[in-house]
């Protein structure tokens, strides 16, 4: 898969839930894909290492909070480039790309282990609108010069909303649904509950873990499992089914908005199904019509 391609797929185009992100869209949506992107600038900044302007990755009650054993690299932020045009700028009371850039920094440390000297962070401004309620900023990260993560953080609160891996394996596996792990997705739960408990990916206890559904990323077959927090925040992980690996967070704030989100788009599929039904012919052997749903 070129390089190319594989910029087209990003938390840029979406907000996951595939985002990730992952499965979120296909289990919520019921197949609706709703792609949202961003906007781009042309900038770049260097972030130095001793820059104290730190941001926290957990929640919002321990503000400034630095994972433990975390030191600053020097990386690169600059504005992602693309074929779409600014449509709104920043306001005052957005955070800068860099910090919200240090936001994620921390994230991919605590969780991937990423060490990002002399490396890049691309960043986009994406404003609040119908589907995306909360401002953002959205990154891919150059690793090597390839793109090989994606974070997105809240523009205002600092807050963390997704994170994920942007990768291709090397090896062919099937992406295909796979009814066993269906029904028995016991270890990825199980793994699942363990690291949400870890990093605090609902911001305290974990109450319940859940099978969530099965999906693919670029040509990794991934699992999805809801974690439910006993503070009744709930979120998304998404895992490779090939080899267990984390691939992705949809934290409280992202996954609750998709999942609103989602609730009003089958409400108004149900509404235009009802409205468009057809009158009933009465021949029991009338073969099945398919016709379009017009939701404007």
């Amino acid at each position: 898969m070129n390089r190319d391609k594989l910029e087209k797929i990003g938390m840029k185009k979406t907000v996951v839930a595939a985002g990730l992100m992952i499965a979120a869209s296909t289990m919520l949506f019921q197949g609706f894909t709703e792609t949202v992107t961003g906007a781009e600038f042309g900038k770049t900044s260097n972030v130095p290492a001793n820059d104290a302007a730190f941001f926290a990755v957990s929640s919002p009650a321990t503000p400034n909070r630095v994972p433990e054993g975390y030191v600053k690299e020097n990386y690169t932020v600059r504005d992602i480039v693309s074929e779409y045009d600014l449509s709104q700028p920043p306001t005052g009371t957005d955070l800068s790309k860099e910090a919200a850039a240090e936001v994620g920094a921390q994230a991919l440390w605590n969780l991937f282990g990423v060490n990002l000297e002399g490396q890049t962070i691309e960043m986009g401004y994406q404003p609040a609108n119908e589907i995306v309620p909360r401002a953002r900023w959205y990154a891919d990260v150059l690793i090597d010069g390839e793109r090989r993560y994606t974070f997105s953080v809240d523009s205002v609160t600092g807050e963390l909303l997704t994170i994920g891996v942007a990768r291709v394996l090397d090896v062919n596996v099937s992406v295909s649904f796979d009814p066993a792990l269906g029904k028995d997705p016991g270890e990825f739960v199980a793994l699942a509950k363990q690291l949400a408990e870890k990093y605090g990916v609902v911001h305290g206890a974990v109450q319940s873990a859940q099978y969530a559904g099965q999906g693919y990323s670029n040509n990794d077959p991934t699992i999805s499992v809801e974690i439910s927090g006993e503070n009744g925040e709930v979120a998304l992980m998404t895992f490779s089914r090939y080899d267990r690996s984390l691939l992705g967070i949809s934290y409280p704030p992202e996954y609750k908005s998709v999942r609103d989100y989602g609730e009003k788009l089958l409400q108004r599929v149900r509404k235009k199904i009802q409205e468009q039904e057809m009158p009933d012919s009465g021949d029991d052997k009338a073969a099945p019509v398919l016709r379009g749903i017009d939701l404007d």
